[in-house]
């Protein structure tokens, strides 16, 4: 084999290379070669992709990576499986800082290591070089079994390269051709410098720069290097022994209590489990539970199993929330029986080889929620019982998107903000590139062509988009192992985390490892909360287990639509799906669940109509009625496909899943053996071929469409079950979901807008009685003092320790003094009289205000500067309120700014009469409209900017008491409007949704309120 390019950096060396892992492999075999190399800086996360793209382009990849440290960069290539484990060792060093040349030293079995000269010592002054250095080089690279000198492509340094090859020849080196190679062509080499700016936060002028670390054609490797230079790359790629996808990983051995292997211990828990949960139960469910535990012996996860019960139930019993199941594990009766997850899966009709299947070897996945606050404890649990070297966070590349790239070129370069915002404004879906943004966009390529500006930047964008920008964690991946990861996995150090696979998800599980997501939901750190309150407001001591989720007066509040702070029922699109669908059952909010999505979502219709009887439910063959029934005819689920498939065609289980497996995915090459088997199994069970046909094709049809069934169940169970908190514990659901958002997201105000909508009364914070989150004060919700804008929470929670030590405050004045010593300011003091937070101590805001200053001078002379109280101002009379009179207009507009809201009244309620009689939909009603609507609020701001063209556009915001929303005025309607839009204003708005951004709207006229 002839040249080989070795020395290539992918993305995986985070902002150092413009050239994404999988297309390295692609551009080689473009370019005529027969194998080519990875060697990231100090990482190996790149291999797994390059890999699969090395087997899809039908060329051997090469495996080694850049090993640097203080005495120089070693490049180090595997040639066994030992070399490649000496590699994972160096990488999980490299990632700590701690490597070091002695441990490059321990670690050299199996690895051929290459010198690159460009980035020794040699390089900057090898004119000068003595015999020292030449001893030197020589101590450095002696402990090599096979070494080299690496040349650099460097034609325009003539004299370097003839230096370089006098030295090898004369120090008895073999020099191989080594081009570093970081981006696809010549003309490329600005992206090194894009990517480097972002990196150090530096800025940039050149938009344009040629260099040599570009992807070399064969030509230039034979003018360049010698024939010998060539060969020996080939030399190193040609005896690499080494195969990256194969078995690594190993199970974990569950300890079991003495005398029981796992495969009993499982059966022993299993069954006290059923008894526990199902007594006396039916013989299905003994069938069953044998029928599962067998196949999970005879495929060898008994181990798995135990592990999932143990980690669940030991957080159940420490006081972590786990969720009802997710995914297709709750199809398990075995994970039922063992309390991993809470719907029955026979009362559903779950499915256990959805999740199991017998005919095709896969590892199981049993993922599993936890409360979002206490779910790192389960990770340390499983760190402290199994080792910490054996249990692992998982590796999550955060790429650059499309919108990304362009904020990180404006950046780089300077661009005016207002015009990226421009382009940002046109592009609708961020998930995909900006080239398939320009082809599919009209908006986004019209802007595009209209100015060479425009297409410079998003030329210069495009470069970087899709380029690793850096390693995170993956929000749930847990990886665990028999062995400890460092010994056969690339792994990082974290500080404060511990180990990290350097391997993302999917990878791991091609190789074996045991993955398994633990997921923290915010949804059961809300019901914590909501239990906590209400054992705390007098109410029932009630368990997760003991909250009900097929509570038809819970449910008939999802029917209503009142549902925000319901486990995914609040979007505006799930909002409309609910009014058509109009749930009744669970099974219906099940179905809701399943169906919107992309696709499904056509279904809606149908199966409204046929649940309300305006549309006749038919069934092909009488065996699809009862699989069908319960989802009125309509195909929803994937083990509906499965149990059709079993019932027309006589298929096992396994073999419908494989089935429905190959169909959803329109296997082409596939599809016509599954139709004949398919209908060939339905002319054995007697079936007529034209109704096989027929039901071949409703299965062809939906396959794509369905939904994992025990997912939807399990979701549904956790969504019906916050309904019943919400139903019958109002106030206290309110509190606990108020408290679980910020106040400037969206859903924190369309939450207040439904909470004054069913006339649950808001009070404003309250020095004395407010605490640090929302709580029930009688009949009212009470704003916390922590949603106060501006307020550090260390001040909040000494007022609350002052409060409990010393009593409530009696008046402004003893406020201040008190408050004084945590670091209370007149700015502060100020923030609190205008959220009304002293309105049960004085009942006028102006009259407050107007006495701050005294009172932080009368704090000060209690205190001065120390903070210690003064001997001289022991009897210190207070001064006198000053008498103010109360504007409500400004009291309302100063608690819009200490609040982001008005709780104790409404900007509107002066007009309203006007608004009585005009079809008003409120700002926080706005996401849910559809057409052009009319809509009233004050205006906060009002921002014209000149386009390119000349003409004049602008941005406005509006605000009521509850909701705050941005709308664009294009150049027509500015000109119609510009002259009662004035900040404070409150005025009408006719608008439409912008369908090309979330969250704003177009507005096509504005009049002044009263007008």
């Amino acid at each position: 084999m002839s040249f080989v390019p070795l020395h290539i950096y992918s993305g995986f060396s985070y902002l150092q290379s413009g050239l994404v892992a999988p297309k390295i492999p692609f551009l080689s075999k473009k370019m005529g070669y027969e194998a080519c190399g990875i060697c990231d800086n100090g990482t190996l996360s790149g291999y797994a992709p390059f890999t699969h793209a090395a087997i899809e382009a039908g060329i051997a990849g090469i495996y080694g990576m850049d090993a640097r440290v203080a005495e120089g960069n070693f490049s180090l290539f595997v040639k066994t499986e030992a070399g490649y484990r000496n590699l994972c060792a160096l990488t999980y060093l490299a990632s700590s800082g701690k490597l070091t040349l002695s441990d490059i030293y321990a670690h050299k079995g199996g690895l051929a290591c290459v010198f690159p000269l460009e980035d020794s010592f040699l390089y900057p002054r090898f004119k000068s070089l003595n015999q020292d250095d030449a001893l030197h080089l020589a101590s450095l690279l002696k402990p090599f079994e096979e070494v080299y000198l690496g040349l650099p492509y460097r034609p325009d340094e003539k004299e370097f390269t003839l230096f370089a090859r006098n030295f090898a020849s004369g120090h008895a080196y073999s020099l191989v051709a080594f081009p570093h190679i970081a981006y696809e062509k010549k003309n490329d080499a600005i992206v090194l410098s894009i990517v480097s700016a972002i990196s150090h936060h530096e800025t940039l002028a050149a938009k344009s720069l040629i260099g040599d670390e570009f992807f070399p054609a064969p030509e230039d490797m034979v003018a360049f290097y010698t024939p010998e230079e060539r060969d020996l790359s080939g030399k190193i790629a040609e005896e690499s022994e080494f195969t990256y996808l194969q078995k690594r990983g190993s199970l974990l051995h569950f300890i079991c209590p003495e005398g029981l292997d796992s495969p009993t211990y499982l059966r022993q828990l299993t069954l006290a489990g059923l008894a526990k949960r199902k007594p006396n139960a039916p013989v299905d469910y003994q069938e069953r539970v044998d029928y599962e535990l067998s196949i999970i012996d005879k495929m060898g996860y008994a181990d798995y199993f135990l592990i999932v019960q143990d980690y669940v139930n030991w957080a159940k019993t420490h006081s972590v929330s786990v969720g009802p199941g997710r995914g297709s594990g709750a199809g398990s009766l075995v994970s039922w029986c063992l309390n991993i997850v809470v719907p029955d899966p026979i009362e559903n009709g779950l499915l256990f080889e959805r999740f199991l299947n017998p005919e095709r070897q896969s590892m199981p996945d049993i993922d599993v929620d936890f409360s979002d606050i206490n779910r790192d404890q389960v990770v340390r649990y499983l760190q402290e019982k199994y080792g910490e070297e054996r249990v692992g966070h998982v590796l999550t590349t955060q790429t650059i998107g499309a919108k990304e790239s362009l904020r990180d070129i404006a950046r780089v370069y300077g661009y005016e903000e207002r015009q990226v915002e421009l382009i940002l404004d046109t592009i609708v879906d961020d998930k995909i590139s900006l080239r398939d943004d320009y082809r599919k966009n009209p908006q986004f390529r019209a802007l595009i062509n209209s100015d060479k500006y425009y297409l410079e930047i998003v030329s210069l964008a495009s470069k970087i988009e899709g380029l690793p920008r850096q390693a995170g964690l993956h929000a749930a991946g847990i990886v665990l192992n028999n062995e400890p990861l460092v010994d056969v996995l690339p792994v990082a150090d974290n500080p404060g985390v511990g180990e990290v696979a350097c391997l993302e998800k999917d990878y791991l599980e091609e190789q074996g490892f045991l993955k398994m997501d633990i997921l923290g939901l915010r949804n059961l750190s809300i019901i914590d909360n909501c239990l906590a309150l209400i054992v705390k407001d007098g109410g029932p001591r009630l368990g997760y287990s003991d909250i009900p989720y097929t509570d038809e007066a819970s449910i008939a509040l999802v029917k209503e639509n009142k549902t925000m702070g319901l486990f995914q029922l609040e979007s505006p699109g799930m909002k409309r799906a609910i009014r058509e669908l109009e749930p009744t059952t669970f099974n219906d909010v099940a179905a809701l669940l399943a169906l919107f999505r992309p696709g499904p979502m056509e279904n809606i219709p149908a199966y409204s109509r046929r649940k309300k009887g305006t549309e006749k439910i038919s069934y092909l063959a009488p065996e699809l009625e009862p699989i069908l029934h319960s989802t009125y005819g309509v195909i929803v689920y994937q083990e509906q496909i499965m149990q059709i498939v079993r019932a027309m065609a006589g298929f096992s289980y396994g073999q419908a899943d494989l089935f429905r497996r190959a169909i959803s995915h329109k296997q082409a090459d596939k599809l016509a053996a599954l139709k004949d088997q398919f209908i060939a199994g339905c002319l054995k069970n007697g079936k007529e071929r034209a109704v096989a046909e027929k039901v071949y094709a409703l299965i062809y049809k939906f396959a794509d469409y369905g939904f994992n069934k025990s997912h939807a169940v399990s979701y549904a169970v956790l969504t019906c079950q916050m309904a019943y908190l919400k139903k019958h514990f109002p106030k206290e659901f309110y509190c606990a979901i108020l408290d679980s958002y910020s106040p400037s997201d969206r859903k924190f105000k369309d939450t207040i807008s439904e909470i004054k909508a069913i006339h649950l009364n808001l009070t404003v914070p309250d020095v004395n009685h407010s605490a640090f989150g929302f709580t029930v004060d009688g009949n009212a919700l009470r704003f916390p003092l922590s949603g106060i804008k501006g307020l550090q929470s260390a001040l909040v929670h000494s007022l609350l320790d002052e409060r409990a030590e010393k009593g409530a405050f009696v008046d402004l004045f003893d406020f201040a003094g008190r408050m004084k010593r945590y670091g209370l300011s007149l700015v502060t003091l100020i923030r609190f009289i205008d959220a009304g937070a002293f309105d049960s101590l004085y009942p006028s805001r102006a009259s407050l205000r107007a006495s701050a200053a005294a009172a932080m001078r009368y704090a000060e002379m209690l205190f001065g500067d120390t903070g210690q109280e003064a001997l001289l101002a022991i009897g210190l009379d207070k001064p006198a309120m000053v008498d103010s009179p109360d504007d409500p207009r400004i009291n309302l507009d100063a608690e819009y700014e200490a609040l982001g809201m008005m709780i104790s009244g409404s900007p509107l309620s002066f007009y309203k009469d006007i608004l009585a009689a005009k079809n008003i939909t409120p700002l926080s009603d706005l996401p849910n409209s559809l057409g052009t609507v009319v809509t009233a609020g004050v205006v906060k701001e009002i921002r014209a900017i000149t386009t390119r063209k000349g003409t004049q556009m602008a941005f406005l915001s509006l605000y009521d008491d509850v909701s705050e929303v941005s709308f664009v005025l294009f150049s027509e309607a500015y000109a119609r409007c510009y002259s009662i839009l004035k900040t404070d204003a409150v005025v009408l708005v006719s608008c439409h949704k912008d369908q090309r951004k979330e969250d704003s709207y177009l507005v096509d006229n504005a009049e002044a309120l009263g007008a």
